[in-house]
C-alpha cells in the first residue's frame, strides 16, 4: 500500500473581467444587491468559442507542469464539470486529447462544486493500491454560457464566473507529506433545491427536450437560495470538525482553510460559527464568482502561490455543493 499526496497545482482564468455593472447590462439587478447577498464585485467570462475541455486542458498542463512531471507520467485522468462540451459522451473524452493523451483511462464524474473533493479520494485509492502513479483531476466550468437574467434565474446568476482548476496526486516518499484523509456526504433528499429541470428523462414525457422547455426556463438552474445556504453553512462547517475529529486534530492545528468559494456570506457564516481566523481562509469569491467545480483548485493553487498552504503545513479542503453532496480533504503538501 503506497501513501498519496497532492504533487502539483494549476490553474486558469480567462482574461475577461465582468464587473457588477456589467451584470446590471444583462439583468434587472443593482451593484448594492449583488454585493450584500454575495460579497461578489467582479468575475471572468470565457469568449464564447471555448469549451469547458479548452479551459481546462491549460488548467490540466499547469498542473502536470507544476508537479515537474510530463503528460506522458500522467495515469488517469479524472474530470468534473457541470457545464460539459457536449450533452454526451463524457467532458473527459474531450479533455483527452487536448491533453496530447491517447489510451489511458479517463472518467467523467458529476459531483458540482465538490468535484475536487471526489475526484481527489478517487485518485488517492488508485494510488495507494498502485493502479496509477500519477492521477489527474481537472475542474472545468463555462458557466457564463448558462447565465438565465430572467426574474426567476437572477439569484444565482449574479455569482456565476468561468475558469479551470487542475490537481496532481501521486505517490508520496515522505511520510511527512501527504493526504491523510477524505471523507465523502451526499444527501439526495434535496436535490431540487438547486437543479436544472430539463433536458432529462425524469419529466414524465417522451420528449427529451421541448421549445416549452427553453421558454419557461426549465433548462436554467433554479435554486431555493435559504435552503442552499443554510445547508451549505451547516454541511461545510461539520465537514471541517469531522475531518480533524477523525484525524485526532483540532481546529488550532489547521494552518490553512481552503473552502469551495460559493458565496462570501456563506464563507464568513461559516468562520463565525466554527470562530475559525480568517487569516487563515483564502478567499477569492468577490474577485472570481462563483465557478462551481473549478472554484476549489483556483482557490488552492493560489493559496499555494500566497504561501498560505505551504510544504508540510496541514491543510483542508472542503466544499458543499448541489445534490446535495459535501466532503473534505485533509492533507499537507
Amino acid at each position: 500500500m503506497y501513501r498519496s499526496r497532492i504533487l502539483g497545482t494549476g490553474h486558469y482564468l480567462p482574461p475577461r473581467v465582468v464587473t457588477n455593472a456589467d451584470v446590471m447590462q444583462m439583468m434587472d439587478t443593482t451593484n448594492e444587491f449583488i454585493v450584500k447577498r454575495t460579497g461578489v464585485e467582479r468575475r471572468r467570462h470565457a469568449d464564447p468559442e471555448l469549451s469547458a475541455s479548452d479551459l481546462g486542458a491549460i488548467a490540466g498542463r499547469n498542473a502536470v507542469a507544476d508537479a515537474g512531471l510530463t503528460m506522458d507520467q500522467i495515469d488517469l485522468v479524472i474530470m468534473n464539470t457541470i457545464t460539459p462540451d457536449h450533452a454526451d459522451p463524457g467532458c473527459a473524452f474531450f479533455l483527452q486529447p487536448k491533453l496530447g493523451l491517447t489510451d489511458i483511462p479517463v472518467i467523467d464524474i458529476k459531483q458540482q462544486c465538490a468535484g475536487l473533493i471526489y475526484g481527489i479520494s478517487i485518485a488517492d485509492q488508485f494510488v495507494r493500491c498502485g493502479t496509477a502513479r500519477n492521477v489527474l483531476i481537472v475542474c472545468a466550468e463555462i458557466l457564463s454560457k448558462r447565465i438565465d437574467g430572467s426574474y426567476d434565474g437572477r439569484n444565482i446568476a449574479i455569482l456565476l464566473g468561468d475558469g479551470a482548476g487542475a490537481v496532481v496526486v501521486g505517490r508520496s516518499d515522505d511520510p511527512k507529506r501527504g493526504i491523510e484523509s477524505t471523507i465523502l456526504h451526499a444527501d439526495g433528499r434535496l436535490a431540487k433545491a438547486l437543479y436544472t429541470e430539463a433536458p432529462g428523462s425524469g419529466l414524465g414525457r417522451r420528449e427529451h427536450i421541448t421549445a416549452e422547455d427553453i421558454t419557461e426556463g426549465r433548462v436554467h438552474f433554479r435554486m431555493d437560495g435559504k435552503t442552499v445556504f443554510e445547508n451549505g453553512v451547516a454541511r461545510m462547517s461539520g465537514a471541517m470538525a469531522e475531518s480533524l475529529a477523525a484525524n485526532g486534530y483540532e481546529m488550532k492545528d489547521l494552518d490553512a482553510l481552503i473552502p469551495h468559494q460559493a458565496n462570501l456570506r456563506m464563507l464568513e457564516t461559516i468562520l463565525a460559527q466554527t470562530g475559525f481566523p480568517r487569516e487563515k481562509v483564502h478567499v477569492n469569491v468577490v474577485d472570481y464568482g462563483n465557478i462551481a467545480s473549478a472554484s476549489l483548485p483556483i482557490a488552492l493553487d493560489e493559496a499555494r502561490r500566497s504561501g498560505l498552504v505551504r510544504d508540510g503545513g496541514l491543510s483542508l479542503l472542503v466544499a458543499f455543493g448541489s445534490g446535495f453532496v459535501w466532503g473534505s480533504v485533509l492533507f499537507r503538501m
